[in-house]
């Protein structure tokens, strides 16, 4: 899901990302080398004679280094984020590295043999409100220290210029727009995108941007995984706009600008100048900044505490010396080797500060000068918590689960972070082991603990008193019998890709926790392994990683397609400029199964970044849509008809259905699929819906990859948001092909106590043939039903299984039961 294209074959600072469903970004990678294809050669051919853009000088204060890398291991910097490829450009200067892309975006900030965590960072054009779509950028080297990037704006006398290059530790941008014609009434808006890699963006004035609107404060930045940037303009603030995401847990791209400046004809105009920062927190990113603050400072000692993950959160002074506007977070955790105190360079003036942490409630807010090292932090200034501990068996045994506490009148929720740590995000945790303990806030609660859609829950209230401990131990049982099948996601995103900020070990305890038993890697044009993280947590008999690879289509938007499995190692698949020919084609020669690789299309509804979408398909005419789409390519395998991001919406599952049907009924064979499409572990919880694939072994040990993805193709497939439901006729299961005339279907529903089913459905043909109501259906589970029906030739059969009272137990409480079958087919 999420991440998007631009509209247009020119690549353009306008439009990177769209959400799947309708959000206006979503934060984007940078592409591995292009493999060439015919329509990427054409284009290149295609592209107008430039160069006659009036330059402004170049700065004179630059530090360090610039080259052109021939090779990624050339840049030295770490981790899943680190983007760079040959053709970039390594900036370096007093222990920093900095790569700008041969598209002409900053991909990679940080600490030479360091992390990286920066998605991109784009200066961009607006000659209006929006911003403005450019054509492919010329990146040289200037000066052996800087690199400068020129982009025509598309069809206008206009051009954006800028330089990026370090002054000491600090990256600068200076951006300019440039008159390339006579006309005379050119204005324009610079500004920037900053894409941090769906992190919150923390504004100065305000505190962390999660929901959508503009915001003027003095600086900007993020942190997440121990590296943080910070961002700020030398006109003294900065604007930021931020989008709406319908999706929890999506954080919009920062999108700067505070003026319009004009263009002289054939002239320069004035220029804009903002700094970056690097830092391993928030707070220390800032406090490097040159411009985050006129006011003078003074070395300050500031007390540490010893809680994992404390921060002192600092405010500007309200009136009568109240906590008023946030002005940053400080990192406040006393390490083994640190000090009681830090000394920092912080700015005078009135401030108010407390403590907070993960699982704790904050202390109170102090003055500054309360805090130092020659006084003791007063015991109410600290964070407060008790302690919850948690036993989770099964036969006895320990077993991953998925604790959830939710506070009761009076209580708000615990928060353990946004950003996962140990299997703890928000209000959850999930336990890889089954047993492990907690800070929590004093109050009251509700823990609910869960295994999936196979097992029973259990809930208790507690009453947690700061400093006390709280123990509950949970016995679950597997309560659904789903032998010969085995629990899949299809769809999962973590740290490789832009918008997925969970690192991988949380990526595999959500799995387990789920009850997912087989976990296909979907990462964003990245070819993820779960497998050694799978062995260094000992859950190789919980789970088992598929390797597969989202094809996220750019400059030319098809939407995205999930290709798997694939080998160890391998490169993704091309994905910027080639059509969707090209993609099955290199997904069918891909190893270890060649022309046996399955191709997914993936939320095929949601705009821009959907197939259907795309291709303005037509459910009402199926066969006269092709003729008019030559450009549409059919051979792919499954269809992703269930997104996570609906399981609350299922209206929006039934219209993805109805295209199905709609295909099913012209005469193809598709499988329809159900995946969380999880970019976190708690926002969208893996395995919300999940199949149930039908294979020779349901051990996740024993999977034989190769029959998974046979049984896959040949549509052995539930989908499962709740409920288990099974089809068969005459001893044929689904995805099986029976001879028309009168037939006996049989229908078996199961599902745990705490998923409601009120309502199943036969449907023949995407009609309704057969329709039992809660009245019809017993209390004891499984429920069996039958029903006699006339097939004619072409015809096809599936139910489905519904229930009206939502799952509180899963993270958006307005789940509904849900669950389909693919299809029994009559031969033509």
């Amino acid at each position: 899901m999420r991440i998007a294209s631009s509209l247009s074959a020119a690549a353009g600072v306008a439009a990177l990302a769209l959400s799947c469903a309708g959000s206006p970004d979503r934060d984007g990678g940078v592409p591995p080398p292009l493999r060439k294809t015919p329509l990427l050669t054409a284009m290149a051919q295609s592209s107008p004679d430039r160069g006659n853009e009036p330059l402004p000088p170049p700065p004179n204060r630059a530090t360090g280094s610039v080259k052109r890398i021939e090779a990624a291991s050339e840049v030295p910097l770490k981790s899943w984020r680190a983007d760079a490829r040959a053709g970039d450009f390594l900036l370096m200067s007093e222990g920093l590295a900095a790569v700008v892309s041969h598209e002409g975006r900053l991909i990679d900030f940080g600490a030479a043999g360091g992390r990286d965590e920066m998605a991109y960072f784009s200066p961009s054009i607006a000659l209006g409100m929006y911003d403005t779509e450019t054509d492919t950028a010329r990146v040289d080297i200037v000066d052996g220290r800087v690199v400068r990037v020129t982009r025509p704006v598309l069809g206008k006398p206009v051009s954006l210029v800028y330089f990026i290059y370090f002054i000491g530790k600090i990256l600068q941008v200076d951006s300019f727009a440039t008159g390339t014609g006579d006309d005379p009434a050119i204005a324009a808006a610079l500004g920037e995108r900053a894409a941090w890699g769906n992190v919150p963006t923390w504004v100065e004035g305000h505190g962390y941007a999660y929901t959508s609107g503009v915001r003027a404060g003095a600086f900007l930045g993020r942190e997440n995984h121990g590296v943080a940037y910070a961002l700020c303009s030398s006109s003294g603030r900065l604007v930021s706009r931020f989008g709406a995401s319908d999706i929890p847990g999506f954080f919009e791209t920062a999108r700067t600008g505070e003026g319009m400046v004009l263009v002289p004809m054939r002239g320069i105009s004035q220029g804009r100048s903002v700094s970056i920062s690097h830092a391993t927190s928030l707070g220390d990113a800032v406090l490097a900044l040159p411009c985050a603050g006129a006011e003078p400072r003074s070395t300050w000692s500031m007390p540490l505490i010893k809680i994992n993950g404390a921060r002192l959160e600092v405010a500007r002074c309200a009136p009568g010396n109240a906590a008023g506007q946030p002005y940053l977070e400080l990192d406040a955790e006393r390490g083994e080797k640190d000090g009681q105190t830090r000394a920092i360079s912080f700015p005078e003036g009135c401030f108010r500060m407390r403590y907070q942490a993960p699982g704790y409630a904050p202390g109170q807010w102090l003055a500054k000068d309360a805090l130092s090292s020659a006084t003791p932090i007063p015991a109410a200034a600290l964070p407060s918590a008790g302690t919850l501990r948690w036993e989770v068996t099964e036969g006895g045994k320990p077993v991953p689960a998925r604790v959830l506490v939710r506070g009761k009148p009076g209580t708000p929720d615990p928060n353990w972070g946004i950003e996962a740590r140990d299997g703890a995000s928000v209000n959850v945790v999930h336990s890889d082991t089954g047993a492990g303990r907690r800070p929590i806030p004093p109050g009251k609660y509700r823990v609910i603990v869960t295994r999936g859609f196979e097992y029973s829950a259990f809930e208790t209230d507690i009453d947690v008193a700061a400093g006390k401990e709280t123990a509950i131990k949970a016995a679950l049982d597997r309560v659904v019998n789903t032998k010969g099948f085995i629990a899949a996601d299809l769809h999962l995103h973590a740290i490789p890709s832009p918008d997925a900020p969970s690192m991988l070990a949380d990526r595999i305890r959500s799995l387990a926790a789920a009850g997912v038993e087989v976990g296909v890697a979907t990462d964003h044009n990245a070819v993820t392994d779960y497998s050694p993280v799978i062995r260094e947590l000992k859950l190789g008999d919980k789970v088992v990683s598929v390797i597969g690879d989202e094809v996220t289509t750019r400059d030319i938007s098809w939407g995205h397609f999930n290709v798997f499995p694939l080998a160890p190692g391998s490169l993704p698949l091309a994905y910027q400029r080639v059509l969707p020919a090209s993609i099955f084609a290199a997904a069918r020669s891909s190893k270890p199964l060649g022309d046996k690789t399955l191709i997914q299309v993936n939320h095929p509804r949601m705009g821009d970044i959907g197939y259907f979408d795309v291709l303005r398909m037509d459910p009402t005419d199926i066969p006269g849509w092709l003729r008019r789409s030559p450009a549409a390519r059919m051979d792919f395998d499954a269809i992703e008809v269930f997104n996570g991001d609906h399981y609350d919406r299922i209206g929006r599952v039934e219209e993805c259905m109805r295209d199905w049907f709609a295909l099913l009924n012209a005469g193809f064979r598709y499988t329809a699929t159900g995946n969380s499409d999880s970019h976190r572990i708690t926002f969208h919880e893996p395995g919300a819906p999940r199949n149930l694939v039908a294979v020779p072994s349901d051990r996740p040990g024993e999977l034989d990859e190769r029959a998974f993805v046979d049984a896959i193709r040949g549509g052995r497939v539930i989908v499962s948001s709740g409920p288990f439901i099974n089809l068969s006729a005459g001893g044929q299961g689904i995805g099986s092909t029976i001879a028309p005339g009168r037939v006996s279907f049989e229908v078996r529903v199961d599902a745990p106590p705490w998923v409601d089913v009120d309502r199943v459905e036969l449907v023949r043909r995407g009609e309704v043939v057969r329709a039992w109501v809660a009245a019809d259906l017993s209390a004891t589970r499984p429920i069996l039903l039958q029903q006699e029906m006339d097939l004619k030739p072409g015809d096809w059969v599936i139910a489905i299984a519904r229930g009206s009272k939502p799952m509180t137990f899963l993270f958006r409480q307005a789940a509904q039961p849900f669950a389909f079958t693919n299809a029994i087919y009559v031969k033509k």
